[in-house]
């Protein structure tokens, strides 16, 4: 799915937040010389100047993209503070002219169709500083590969393996995407309308344009910079925007709280309150393995995971690191803590054999298209995605009496106050 944003505070997000965003607080309050931050990399400030020389165009001057290893010398970038932030100070404006859309037809054929024909134009399109973040392999933004679904056969084959077989296996069920030709017909981007696309480096290209709209789209839409924030939800999460969706409008994104110095800067891609969350409803239904299905990774605390007919939640102290677990909506059902009992068994019993594999696989050349797929961040996924169950089930199993942490009616009370705080009530 695209980003059906695309997403907590422990509980429901204070979304009231929307109603505070104040454009007045500016970066001047927050920046000692008024001087914005240079960015590391020339794609990045390349962006940067690109959005601020819109129309409103804007990028706060105290946000930097850094690298989250070790050091911050490797690993990928991503956006941080580099000064403290007030909460509803502005940071980020991306003109309406900057998105790339289907020209009202909320068709996204047409929007990969398009960012292909732009991208044709080179450095001759209005959008190149966007497009060349996406496609090209040279600037260090971007890369393909990342969605199990484009993984490699030998890092979906592990895969299948963590989730088990048949009726009864772990989720996602199912994680693939349809190619583009599939969703947009075999004659897409080719000559004559009736026959298919020959042209190799075409149909790469337009697959990877269509992953790209896949993992980074509000429905048709894609929204330079705006969809460069990580996800995280809970206390971590301090980003929020305005609707996209306004085709008059440009989009704000702003502090959804105080920021200090040196964190991220972090979105939310399942609680977002806008038509494309539903304004809220899927906070408990779109979960950890969906985001995982259609983005590629697994995503940090808090994390919800279906395990057969119940919903569990783990989260984690941003400050301590203690684990806390609730039930959301309904207890398991005993068929439940069966099945829950039985993949826990299942994933220890396979533990050693699923490491063997991965480490094969990171050495590995990774099959016949090597150059297609990131090896290294299949392994990592499927660690993850491995140690993630296995923490979910054996707490699940620990704490199969506990009471139901949040009622469907306690939800869906917190929402509607939520929806009227945003002024959303009226839909």
């Amino acid at each position: 799915m695209a980003r059906n944003k695309t997403c907590m505070f422990v509980g429901l997000i204070s979304t009231a937040a929307l109603s505070f965003f104040d454009p007045s607080v500016s970066a001047a309050a927050v920046v000692s010389d008024g001087a914005p931050l240079p960015q590391p990399e020339a794609y990045q400030q390349r962006l940067v100047d690109w959005i601020r020389a819109g129309p409103h165009g804007y990028f706060h001057p105290s946000v930097v993209w850094r690298r989250l290893g070790p050091g911050g010398t490797t690993g990928a970038y991503a956006m941080h503070a580099a000064a403290d932030i007030p909460a509803g100070a502005t940071l980020l404006v991306v003109p309406r002219g900057h998105t790339l859309d289907s020209f009202k037809t909320h068709d996204p054929c047409v929007t990969v169709a398009r960012m292909l024909h732009e991208y044709d134009q080179g450095d001759g399109s209005f959008y190149a500083p966007y497009l060349s973040y996406l496609f090209d392999d040279t600037v260090g933004g971007t890369s393909t590969g990342l969605l199990p679904s484009s993984w490699s056969e030998e890092g979906q084959e592990i895969l299948q393996d963590i989730l088990g077989d048949g009726e009864e296996r772990l989720e996602p069920e199912y994680y693939g995407h349809d190619s583009v030709f599939e969703a947009c017909g075999k004659s897409f981007l080719a000559p004559h309308t009736k026959t298919p696309l020959t042209d190799a480096r075409r149909r790469r290209l337009a697959e990877d344009a269509h992953l790209f709209w896949v993992s980074r789209s509000w429905t048709d839409k894609m929204i330079p910079v705006l969809d460069m924030y990580n996800h995280r939800n809970g206390a971590s999460k301090n980003v929020e925007s305005t609707a996209v969706h306004k085709d008059d409008s440009d989009i704000t994104a702003y502090a959804l709280r105080d920021i200090r110095a040196g964190e991220q800067l972090q979105n939310t891609y399942s609680e977002c309150m806008d038509e494309d969350c539903g304004w809220g409803d899927i906070q408990y239904t779109y979960l950890t393995h969906n985001i995982f299905a259609d983005y590629g990774f697994l995503e940090f605390y808090p994390r919800r995971w279906q395990l057969d007919g119940a919903v569990a939640e783990i989260d984690e102290d941003v400050d301590t690191g203690a684990k806390s677990f609730r039930w959301i909506f309904d207890r398991p059902s005993p068929d439940t803590l069966r099945w829950i009992e039985g993949q826990l068994a299942r994933l220890r019993r396979i533990e050693d054999g699923i490491r063997t594999d991965v480490a094969d696989h990171r050495t590995a050349a990774g099959g016949k298209h090597a150059d297609r797929h990131n090896i290294d961040h299949e392994a990592d996924s499927l660690l993850e995605l491995y140690e993630g169950y296995v923490e979910v089930l054996a707490r699940a199993v620990e704490h199969r009496d506990d009471p139901v942490g949040v009622t469907r009616p306690q939800f869906e009370q917190d929402l509607r106050a939520a929806r009227a705080a945003a002024q959303y009530d009226e839909l």
